[in-house]
């Protein structure tokens, strides 16, 4: 058996403006914290964990509190709420992500499982607001440790539980950040990206061999699959850009 692991959100849901607002509006109100970064990708770990350690280590000289993260998240799902209530569209799936899952599923011959940097609340919240068919899957969290790293290999382990192998033929990693692409090239893992325009670009040029806009074409990307690669470093990058 072969093993798909994929990212939430700009990978399944197209959720990833929102939770960056909610995310960023919930420190505000809750913390006090203004203005912060919302670029993940120039913190060390791209989680829900990593972000608010090195935002509290930054502003204040110490790491959160229990009570303050728990604070943070309770205010984040309140905000997300709010906005599902005004404007559902915000917590659509990617086109064709639902039907793709179901495939994979009926198939039987990948497994998949979810690895994401959010918290469980916040992930299971989008997940039922999007209609994904996600419940039942293994899956890790922010909770699951600060790093990306960390969190795949929960989902992997998870997996293996849940499906019954002592290992998968092989496992492709799906996201849509760069820190997701910089995740699967440590773990040795194929990548497959997802993305459009400029976003698209970054992953081709940080290594991605395969990036898809959605998953309309379910049997394209069950190919890709099967012919993803781990990205390749800079140092190889620059070894094929001159070979050319």
């Amino acid at each position: 058996m072969k093993l798909v692991v994929f990212d939430l959100d700009g990978t399944l849901t197209r959720t990833s403006r929102v939770d960056s607002e909610c995310y960023a509006q919930a420190l505000h109100e809750v913390a006090g914290v203004r203005e912060p970064r919302t670029d993940w990708s120039t913190y060390q770990h791209a989680t829900d964990t990593g972000i608010i350690a090195e935002i509290f280590l930054e502003r204040f000289g110490r790491l959160p509190e229990e009570m303050e993260t728990k604070n943070i998240r309770d205010r984040m799902l309140q905000l997300f709420a709010a906005r599902y209530e005004a404007d559902g569209s915000e917590f659509l799936e990617i086109p064709g992500a639902g039907s793709l899952v179901r495939r994979l599923l009926d198939q039987g011959i990948w497994g998949v499982a979810l690895a994401t940097g959010a918290w469980r609340c916040s992930a299971e919240f989008k997940i039922q607001h999007s209609g994904l068919p996600l419940g039942d899957l293994p899956s890790a969290y922010a909770e699951d440790g600060p790093s990306r790293e960390g969190i795949v290999r929960a989902a992997i382990d998870r997996a293996q539980r849940h499906y019954g192998q002592t290992r998968f033929g092989r496992v492709v990693s799906v996201g849509d950040g760069l820190w997701d692409l910089v995740t699967a090239r440590n773990l040795a893992l194929p990548f497959i990206g997802v993305a459009q325009d400029g976003a698209s670009s970054v992953l081709r040029e940080n290594g991605a061999s395969h990036v898809v806009g959605n998953y309309l074409d379910v049997e394209r990307f069950l190919q890709l699959l099967d012919q993803a690669r781990i990205p390749r470093t800079e140092a190889s990058l620059r070894e094929l850009r001159d070979a050319h």
